[in-house]
C-alpha cells in the first residue's frame, strides 16, 4: 500500500501523488501595494470614465471589476498610482470584522479602474496561478488566519499589514496541479455567476413588472376577457387597522424554544422574505420567564397582517414590511414595528404586502416619514396617505403573478446556496 503523502489533501485529481510544499505566501506574490485615499461619488462608472474600486467589491471572492466600481472626481487622477491589473488578486485591508482579510480576483484588464486605499492589490508570481492562489486565499482556513491577524482600537474597523499577509504560512501543490483546481473551481465559479446573474435578470424583470402593474399600464382580464373595473383611491384607514406590538428587546429573545414567536424589526430589514411564512423563517421566541398576560388576544398576529418596520436609518428601509401568509404558532410582533390589520373584505391574500413594496406606495411612505439620523415613521400619518386599489379579482391575479414570480427568484437563490455550500466543502478537501 502506498502512503498518503504528509501533505496533501484529501481530495485530488487523478495523476497527482507528490506532497505539497510548505511555504510562505511571499514566495507566491511579487508585489503587494495599496491604493490611495481619493475621492469617490456613488453613482456607477460608466463607458471609460475613470473608476476606482469599491471596497465591497471583495465579497464574492471573484468579481468583474465594472460591476464594483464609482465614478472618480476629476480633480484626484494626478494622484493615482497604476491601474488594476487582470489576475491581480484584491485584499480588503482595512475593513469591518466581517469582510478585513476577504479577497477577490481580477479578471480583466481595465485601464480606467484604480484602487483605494484599503485595499491590497497582490501580484501573482509566474510560478503561481493566479486562480489557484485566489481560490486558496477564499479557503476558510487561510480566510480564517488572516482575519484572526487583523489588529485595530476600533471595534468596527480592523487592519491586516503586507507582514501579515506575505508571512502567513501556506501549503502549495506543484503549478500544474494547481491550475487543474484553479479551472475546476472556475467552473464552479462560472456555474455561480451564472445563477446570480439570473437571479438579477428575474429581479429586475419583477421590479419592471411591478411598475408597470401598479401605474395601471398593464393591466389583467378577468376569466372571460373583459376589463376589470378601474381602480380606487383609499385611505390607508379604510383599509387596515393597527394593532399594538411589544417593545422586547434582542436580550428578551431566543432561538432555544419557547411559546411564543416574535418578529423582530430587525430580521425584517435584513432576512424575511416579503411573503411571510413562519414555517420557511427562523425566527426567534420570547424567553419563558417574560409575563405575556397582559398582552390582548388581538395584538397576536394573523395572516393577512401586515407587519411593518416604523424605524430605519435610511429611506430604502423605512416602512419595510412582510405579509404574513402562514403561521402556526403563537407569534407577536415587537420592537419598532407596528401590525395593519385588514378590514374584513377590503383586500386580498397577498396584494398587500405587494402594494406596499410598489415605488408609488414606497414614494408617499419617504415622504412621511421623520427624522434625522434615524427614520420614523407614525400610524397617524401612515393613515391618510392613499393606496391605488384594483377590483379584488385583479388584485388575486397579480398577488398571484408576482408570488409565482418569487417562487421563481428564490428557486434560482436556494441553487445559488446550494452551489456555495457544495463549493465550500470542496475548498476544505481540495487544500491543505
Amino acid at each position: 500500500m502506498t502512503a498518503k503523502p504528509k501533505n496533501a489533501p484529501e481530495l485530488r485529481f487523478p495523476g497527482f501523488a507528490s506532497d505539497w510544499n510548505e511555504s510562505f505566501l511571499s514566495d507566491a506574490i511579487t508585489s503587494l501595494d495599496a491604493g490611495v485615499s481619493v475621492n469617490s461619488e456613488d453613482s456607477p462608472a460608466v463607458g471609460h470614465e475613470l473608476g476606482i474600486l469599491k471596497t465591497s467589491c471583495v465579497t464574492k471572492g471573484y468579481f468583474e471589476p465594472s460591476e464594483n466600481k464609482r465614478v472618480l472626481d476629476p480633480s484626484e487622477i494626478g494622484r493615482l498610482k497604476e491601474p488594476v491589473s487582470r489576475n491581480s488578486i484584491v485584499i480588503s485591508r482595512m475593513n469591518t470584522p466581517a469582510l478585513v482579510g476577504l479577497s477577490g480576483l481580477v479578471t480583466q484588464d481595465e485601464k480606467h479602474l484604480f484602487l483605494p486605499d484599503r485595499l491590497w492589490a497582490a501580484k501573482v508570481a509566474s510560478s503561481h496561478s493566479p486562480h489557484w492562489l485566489a481560490q486558496l486565499l477564499a479557503s476558510e482556513k487561510v480566510r480564517g488566519q488572516l482575519s484572526d491577524r487583523a489588529s485595530g482600537t476600533s471595534g468596527s474597523m480592523k487592519n491586516i499589514t503586507k507582514g501579515d499577509v506575505l508571512s502567513l504560512s501556506v501549503v502549495i501543490p506543484t503549478l500544474p496541479e494547481q491550475r487543474k483546481i484553479a479551472d475546476f473551481l472556475s467552473a464552479v465559479d462560472g456555474r455561480i455567476g451564472q445563477l446570480s446573474q439570473k437571479k438579477a435578470l428575474l429581479e429586475d424583470y419583477k421590479k419592471g413588472v411591478m411598475q408597470q402593474l401598479f401605474t395601471q399600464a398593464l393591466r389583467f382580464k378577468d376569466d372571460h376577457g373583459n376589463d376589470f373595473p378601474a381602480w380606487e383611491e383609499k385611505k390607508y384607514s379604510e383599509i387596515y387597522t393597527f394593532q399594538n406590538t411589544n417593545s422586547y428587546s434582542r436580550d428578551l429573545l431566543t432561538y432555544e424554544g419557547g411559546e411564543v414567536r416574535n418578529i423582530h424589526y430587525g430580521d425584517i430589514h435584513t432576512k424575511f422574505r416579503s411573503n411571510f411564512y413562519l414555517s420557511q423563517e427562523v425566527v426567534p421566541f420570547i424567553k419563558p420567564e417574560v409575563e405575556l398576560k397582559r398582552i390582548a388576544k388581538d395584538c397576536y398576529c394573523r395572516v393577512g397582517d401586515l407587519v411593518i418596520a416604523d424605524a430605519s436609518e435610511d429611506y430604502a428601509d423605512v416602512g419595510k414590511c412582510i405579509e404574513i401568509m402562514e403561521l402556526g404558532e403563537k407569534t407577536l410582533a415587537g420592537l419598532h414595528t407596528f401590525i395593519a390589520r385588514p378590514r374584513k373584505g377590503a383586500i386580498s391574500s397577498g396584494f398587500g404586502g405587494y402594494l406596499m413594496q410598489s415605488r408609488e406606495v414606497r414614494l408617499k411612505i419617504m415622504t412621511i416619514a421623520q427624522g434625522t439620523k434615524v427614520l420614523g415613521l407614525s400610524k397617524n400619518m401612515l393613515c391618510n396617505i392613499k393606496l391605488p386599489i384594483p377590483h379584488p379579482d385583479e388584485q388575486t391575479k397579480i398577488a398571484n403573478f408576482l408570488t409565482a414570480l418569487d417562487r421563481k427568484i428564490e428557486s434560482v437563490s436556494t441553487q445559488i446556496t446550494g452551489m456555495q455550500t457544495w463549493k465550500k466543502g470542496l475548498l476544505q478537501q481540495m487544500f491543505v
